[in-house]
């Protein structure tokens, strides 16, 4: 079982750790930005959705489990 959960909430992203003393937050990223959802690729990558009430849907990629963030493109559909 893993030490550590990565949560995505209405008030940001979460790094949780369990500790000797239970689970604790580690880290908290881009505090007051709506995001949807987490993922882990398995790569060593996390990818996240936020959800912008002015500028819409946005993906962010982390290599450094959760430490940066960079916004990736999302994927575009051709023109008919």
């Amino acid at each position: 079982m893993s030490d550590r959960i990565h949560v995505a909430t209405r008030k940001g992203l979460f790094s949780v750790r369990r500790g000797a003393s239970g689970w604790s937050i580690e880290r908290a990223s881009m505090p007051g930005v709506h995001f949807t959802v987490v993922l882990p690729d398995g790569r060593g990558s996390l990818f996240a959705a936020a959800h912008h009430e002015h500028f819409g849907d946005k993906i962010h990629r982390s290599t450094d489990g959760g430490a940066t963030w960079t916004e990736v493109g999302v994927p575009t559909y051709p023109e008919p």
